[in-house]
């Protein structure tokens, strides 16, 4: 005897028949996809980052902490699912963790602290002042870079301070010409590159190679510079500039990531992740970035998406 209710059967009914018009317009896809590459993806970040399985699920917007548990372990002793709803699978499977999202105590490789420790010793801040800066005494700060690796903690903070002086002289700052002008003396004699040597998007990438042919900012005289090199003049762009163009190229253009990535010398990938991260920040102000006039150029647009894009 079914046990199933009118509204139950009511809705199988109707997910029946949808099923058979999206297959009759090959449309449909099936709501489930092999298991094994997505619980093989989330074995992946665990082990290489240390992240809790229940914190990946929070991560990426499951509803509880329990949602991978069939995908990863099963449920009364019948061993892991051999699927998985396709949404969970995209979801895991374009997840990977960044630095922000880990525990503090995760350890990890130690070469983006490092380089950002250097690249500011070649501004003029010296090691010893960062360490001031994160409130750690400078013989422990200089065993913690020392190593093959670091805590993401640690690298959060070196990250944090790095973000807010990288551009800045310590000369403006009422720094001695002296200390400063040993400390980039020191950094010159180590061969070590400067901020603008190296990406945001792969200044922690153990096999990236510093940009040692870039420029400083102050060759570009006079203000404005991101709307200069928009209107097609050749000025040198700086960090900030750099972000300003992306975000206008993304918002207000109808290139692809791809042509935006090789206006300004960059892979789609750093594009796409700085684009997303832009999106991150502004919600978190309370402002909203999209991609205001851009049509995918593979297709027309039908009325309804026009209205929407409007």
């Amino acid at each position: 005897m079914s046990t199933q209710t009118d509204s139950q059967r009511k809705a199988r009914a109707h997910n029946s028949r949808r099923n058979r018009r999206l297959k009759g317009m090959g449309l449909w896809q099936d709501p489930y996809v092999p298991s094994e590459p997505v619980r093989q993806h989330l074995h992946k970040i665990h082990e290489q980052t240390g992240m809790p399985f229940y914190a990946i699920s929070q991560k990426i917007g499951l509803p509880h902490e329990s949602s991978l548990q069939n995908l990863l372990w099963g449920k009364g002793g019948s061993g892991p699912s051999k699927t998985v709803s396709r949404e969970t699978a995209e979801l895991v499977m374009a997840y990977w963790p960044s630095m922000d999202d880990l525990p503090p105590t995760t350890l990890i490789d130690a070469t983006g602290t490092r380089r950002r420790v250097e690249a500011l010793a070649v501004r003029g801040w010296s090691r010893n002042w960062v360490a001031r800066q994160i409130g750690m005494t400078q013989d422990a700060f200089r065993k913690a870079t020392g190593r093959a690796q670091v805590t993401a903690g640690l690298a959060r903070l070196v990250a944090a301070a790095y973000d807010e002086w990288w551009d800045q002289d310590p000369l403006d700052h009422g720094y001695a010409l002296n200390p400063v002008a040993i400390t980039r003396a020191g950094a010159r004699r180590a061969g070590w590159h400067g901020p603008l040597a190296w990406d945001d998007d792969t200044i922690d990438n153990p096999s990236a190679m510093p940009v040692t042919d870039a420029l400083q900012p102050s060759v570009t005289a006079g203000g404005d510079v991101a709307a200069r090199w928009l209107m097609g003049e050749s000025v040198v762009l700086d960090r900030t500039a750099r972000r300003e163009v992306l975000a206008h190229l993304f918002e207000w253009t109808n290139d692809t990531t791809a042509e935006i990535a090789a206006r300004l010398e960059m892979t789609p990938e750093a594009a796409d992740r700085q684009w997303h991260r832009m999106k991150e920040r502004a919600a978190a102000e309370g402002r909203r970035l999209w991609r205001r006039v851009y049509v995918p150029r593979e297709r027309n647009m039908n009325q309804t998406e026009m209205e929407e894009a409007a």
